[in-house]
């Protein structure tokens, strides 16, 4: 059983997907840290992938590795930017990979010739996971966001383990619901029918949200939040319009505005420390805070056109230049077609170069381009993941090796960046890369030892 008095927040979507329910999740949940809750937060996403680990970008952005080698959504890098803690595997279950685990158990004999359902055996492993991350986090809050929009036909085994659920911890458990309302341009009106719609598939499944969310592009009129509230059967102020913002750090003022926590505290009947929220009041003052400098950082990779495949190191750089007051401009350089005849001109007024992940051999020969240029230019360069073996080929090369390349791309020449040892090309791709937190020894003198001060570093690798 999960620690007695932990109580569990459930993350729902209605209308349409790419409502912010992750942003929401982490928002909230930093309201919790800082009136000085421990909080743990967990993602399901209903696609039959294994793990995030394998999908191209396109599909569903970058792939954000836990410090314990978790492979998973985008929206984790939410959670722990917002919330500053580091999360776990705990933290993002794909269906897929749940019902591989039944189907393993299955074939071992664990369910003793038992007809396999949905219904207990699916639902229940659901369950098990939500459970078992509040054993293991020992949290007060477990905030857990469904993936996906209620009425997905693969979302319905997690919208039913999660109505078992609150009748199984009946006291512990709230639901959030984030919906769209639509403004008709013509009629210069919003309405509020999808969103009663997908309250009503909800409530038709056994759960009657606590608090809803009305997402939409521009300011909800207070009758369309009290109505909906009416039809909702909640009060008005657990109905909270949240127009689009303009940058998703000031999500958590603006629910702590409309005193989000606390509304949700009320209905545990607990009571706070004072919220501390000092910190991240400077941090969004710092946004609006006019830049003493500007750089401009060139951002080389093949998946350039949408930018939340490099969703963590774009906030990074944001980030970064906030607290710094740098006003750091991304452009962004498509490698693909990158070669020795056009580098100069296309890398022309960077100030610096983030060479960016991206598995395949499509614009890695362009990436080494880039690197061998920014090398000689002496312009100031990081490689990550497949950017870093790009570099490491353009040192190596050098250095001598002139036939240096890389054996993930090339079948012959020098493999300076080769299959991890005890491993095969013939191997499944996914889950067989080097995940996760590892140290790594850094030389005396070196650049690297200059930037870290320290012989020794723990970062997370993919």
């Amino acid at each position: 059983m999960a620690k007695k008095n932990t109580k569990f927040i459930f993350v729902t979507g209605g209308v349409l997907s790419g409502l912010g329910k992750g942003v929401s999740a982490a928002s909230l949940g930093r309201l919790l840290k800082a009136r000085g809750f421990k909080v743990f937060v967990q993602k399901f996403d209903p696609y039959y992938n294994v793990d995030p680990g394998t999908m191209s970008p396109y599909q569903h952005g970058e792939v954000f590795v836990t410090k314990d080698g978790a492979e998973t959504d985008l929206d984790l890098g939410h959670y722990e930017r917002f919330i500053g803690e580091n999360f776990t595997k705990d933290s993002n279950y794909v269906q897929g990979k749940l019902l591989l685990e039944l189907l393993e158990e299955e074939r071992r004999g664990k369910y003793g010739g038992s007809t396999i359902q949905v219904i207990p055996h699916v639902t229940n492993k659901i369950i098990r996971k939500i459970e078992k991350a509040a054993e293991r986090s020992n949290a007060d809050f477990v905030i857990t966001e469904i993936g996906g929009t209620v009425g997905d036909i693969e979302s319905l085994p997690f919208i039913s383990a999660i109505s078992q659920f609150s009748r199984k911890h009946k006291n512990s458990s709230y639901f959030i619901h984030a919906t769209y309302v639509p403004y008709l341009e013509a009629s210069e009106e919003f309405k509020s029918k999808p969103t009663q719609n997908s309250i009503a598939q909800l409530q038709s499944m056994g759960i009657f949200p606590n608090m809803i969310l009305l997402r939409a592009n521009k300011e909800i009129p207070l009758d369309m939040v009290k109505k909906v509230a009416m039809k909702a059967f909640i009060e008005e102020d657990s109905c909270i319009p949240v127009p689009n913002s303009d940058n998703i750090y000031k999500v958590p003022l603006y629910f702590e505005s409309y005193k989000m926590a606390d509304t949700l505290l009320r209905h545990f009947e607990m009571s706070a420390k004072k919220v501390d929220l000092k910190d991240w009041k400077k941090y969004v003052d710092l946004i609006t805070t006019p830049k003493a400098q500007e750089i401009t950082v060139g951002m080389i990779g093949k998946y350039v056109e949408y930018e939340d495949a490099y969703k963590s190191v774009v906030e990074a750089l944001k980030i970064s230049g906030n607290w710094n007051k740098v006003d750091i401009k991304l452009k962004w350089i498509q490698s693909d077609d990158l070669n020795e005849e056009n580098i100069e001109f296309r890398l022309k007024g960077i100030d610096g170069a983030l060479i960016l992940p991206g598995f395949g051999a499509r614009g890695f020969n362009g990436k080494v381009v880039a690197a061998k240029y920014t090398r000689e230019a002496d312009i100031p360069t990081f490689g990550i993941c497949y950017g870093m073996q790009a570099m490491t080929v353009v040192q190596a090369r050098a250095k001598g090796i002139k036939d240096a390349t890389s054996g993930e791309v090339a079948e012959k020449g020098t493999f300076v960046i080769d299959i991890i040892r005890g491993k095969s090309k013939d191997d499944n791709m996914g889950g067989t890369l080097r995940l996760g937190e590892s140290e790594t020894k850094i030389k005396k003198g070196s650049v690297v030892h200059k930037l870290y001060g320290k012989l020794s570093a723990f970062e997370r690798h993919r």
